[in-house]
């Protein structure tokens, strides 16, 4: 009698965890493609919009990224959590300077708007933001506007 419930959970349980990775992977979907830095906030201030770098963050389906600043780029590889609140993402540096280091930050989708709030490369994941401020913080919230590369 105890082997059917067994055999059910054996069963169910690859299938809930399918339907975690579907919402990852539609989640990565919705954030493919090329964003543009328009706005950072670093100590509890947004920086002047002249003093915002040019920063594009290209994000591919499965996670591998591309960061470039002027003539310097680095590749890494995003994974996120749309099941936590905020949602949370990590952003694992494969090339660059900070080769090997993790930043551990949480995002929100707000109209064109992809708004990061993460850590500096090299710290601890229990230095995640739990929200995007940054007073008293070392944390940076990126503001992105998706690339339109239309070219009609």
């Amino acid at each position: 009698m105890l082997r059917f419930p067994s055999v059910l959970v054996i069963l169910t349980v690859p299938m809930l965890l399918a339907l975690g990775s579907d919402d990852v992977h539609k989640e990565l979907k919705t954030l493919e493609g090329k964003w543009r830095a328009v706005g950072l906030e670093a100590g509890g201030k947004p920086l002047p919009k002249a003093s915002v770098p040019d920063f594009l963050f290209i994000v591919g389906a499965d996670g591998q990224s591309t960061g470039q600043m002027g003539k310097v780029e680095y590749q890494s590889k995003v994974t996120n959590d749309v099941k936590k609140d905020p949602k949370t993402i990590d952003n694992a540096h494969e090339t660059g300077a900070h080769q090997g280091k993790k930043q551990f930050g949480i995002y929100k989708m707000k109209g064109n708007q992809w708004i990061v709030c993460m850590t500096a490369p090299g710290a601890k994941e229990s230095d995640r933001p739990t929200s995007f401020d940054t007073k008293d913080t070392n944390h940076v919230v990126f503001i992105f506007e998706r690339v339109n590369d239309d070219k009609h």
